[in-house]
């Protein structure tokens, strides 16, 4: 009998020490809030990433962040102990991993330089798997510069020189002259090279020079796309003179036709000038009178066509800043459910009126459920170039006036500074305003309008 009491104590005493003994569980954000080692060594992380310095010691910054998610592990169950040799031990890892991508930099500076003239021509994304291959071999570099086999990482040099350089160039021609050979193999698709074959080789000449300018001196963009415009334009030419030449033929035109025709169209042209063109003197006096004609007309008309251009800029303006302002105020409202929140066009400005944030009553942690809805506020907010942003907290009117006021005050500086360091907004650019119950949107009677007055307004305010 006594074994069977003993038994029952002991049954009963367990789960009573283990609710005892249970460590709190806390979220990310609140362990990041809470451990400022573990805060700084997740910033320098970012900047380290932000710097590119990861793939210079892949092996190093990998176990960084391996370190990183332990501690912040260990954090969410309150072992501050742990939590301080894990971030020790990260930061160790961490300041061999950035001297090691120093060292990296250091002798791999004419590859990565070489790397990014290759990124600036586009041979990252038009030609991909080569320029994949030749960072899997600047990353394998890089882990024998961390495993202190420099000599070894030295020998990678040439071939990636080489690698990134010839991408470059592959992908400055692809860029410079696809448009032109498309062109060109569409104007001799279409015959021009049996009926304009002057104007085609032109075209094929400048094509050519095209690749010469890129392979002479590849920093000559500018030029060498000069010529591959010039090759696309006579290539175009070439086939509507071929059609002109085709269309004369069918027609079975002579040549006074054919002459006719061409003074037909320097008539069209002269329309304007409410003058006939003397077409009984010499072709190029026709041809000066003519442009003489459209010179001095279109000097006169150049006033109200400045004036006319000038209105039409601005109104192009306002409608462009317009849709620009809905496209943004449709693309943030389509963020939020009805549930989470009313979202209104104030101008070029976003007002959220949130209703779905679940405070604690009578205090002002943020909740985990609430994170979801955070995030979308910071979308939003990152949504415009530079935005000013006004946090209001408004509550119903139980409990007081003074007490609502406070209450208000601190759940609108919570969420702004959230705002501020999670969601990496300019704490110059954020205000937090308390209301209170002085501004309700519904009758304080009834549970229903309560519920309604008790929210967060996030106005963002676009410059």
């Amino acid at each position: 009998m006594k074994n069977r009491l003993r038994f029952s104590c002991l049954i009963i005493m367990v789960p009573l020490f283990s609710g005892c003994t249970t460590a709190p569980t806390l979220s990310e954000y609140q362990v990041i809030e809470e451990y400022e080692e573990i805060s700084a060594l997740k910033s320098q992380l970012a900047e380290d990433e932000t710097n590119a310095l990861f793939d210079l010691a892949p092996l190093g910054f990998a176990a960084a962040r391996a370190k990183l998610a332990q501690a912040i592990s260990l954090g969410r169950t309150k072992r501050d102990e742990q939590v301080a040799a894990t971030v020790a031990e990260g930061r160790r890892i961490l300041d061999k991993a950035e001297s090691d991508a120093t060292l990296s930099k250091e002798l791999m500076r004419e590859v990565l330089e070489a790397r990014r003239l290759a990124v600036a021509a586009g041979a990252d994304t038009m030609l991909k798997e080569r320029f994949e291959a030749l960072d899997g071999k600047l990353r394998k570099a890089s882990e024998q510069v961390e495993q202190g086999e420099t000599e070894a990482a030295k020998r990678w040099r040439p071939e990636m020189l080489l690698g990134y350089a010839e991408v470059e160039l592959e992908a400055l021609k692809q860029d410079a002259t696809e448009n032109a050979r498309y062109d060109i193999a569409q104007a001799t698709g279409r015959e021009a090279d049996e009926f304009t074959p002057k104007t085609l080789k032109r075209a094929l000449e400048e094509l050519a020079l095209s690749v010469a300018v890129l392979e002479t001196n590849r920093s000559q963009r500018k030029k060498a796309k000069n010529h591959a415009l010039r090759a696309s334009a006579l290539a175009r030419q070439s086939v509507e003179i071929a059609e002109m030449i085709k269309d004369f033929e069918r027609r079975d035109y002579t040549r006074e036709e054919i002459i006719l025709w061409y003074q037909k169209q320097l008539s069209l042209i002269n329309e304007p000038t409410g003058e006939a063109l003397p077409f009984d003197r010499p072709n190029h006096e026709v041809v000066t009178l003519l442009r003489d004609k459209l010179a001095n007309f279109a000097g006169m008309q150049q006033a109200e066509l400045a004036t006319r251009i000038d209105l039409q800029s601005r109104l192009e303006a306002v409608e462009r800043e317009n849709r620009e302002a809905q496209a943004r105020f449709d693309k943030i409202q389509d963020l939020f459910s009805v549930d989470e929140a009313n979202v209104y066009r104030q101008g070029h400005n976003v007002l959220l009126e949130l209703r779905a944030f679940n405070f604690p009553s009578g205090g002002s942690d943020i909740q985990a459920e609430n994170f979801a809805l955070l995030d979308k506020i910071v979308t939003a907010v990152k949504s415009f170039p530079n935005p000013n942003v006004v946090v209001s907290g408004h509550t119903d009117s139980v409990g007081g006036a003074a007490v609502n006021q406070t209450l208000s005050q601190q759940r609108a500086e919570t969420v702004a500074s959230f705002l501020e360091k999670v969601g990496g907004v300019d704490k110059t650019r954020l205000t937090a305003i308390g209301y209170g119950e002085s501004r309700p949107v519904a009758n304080n009677e009834t549970e229903l309008g309560r519920k309604s007055n008790r929210r967060i307004e996030v106005l963002i305010i676009n410059e």
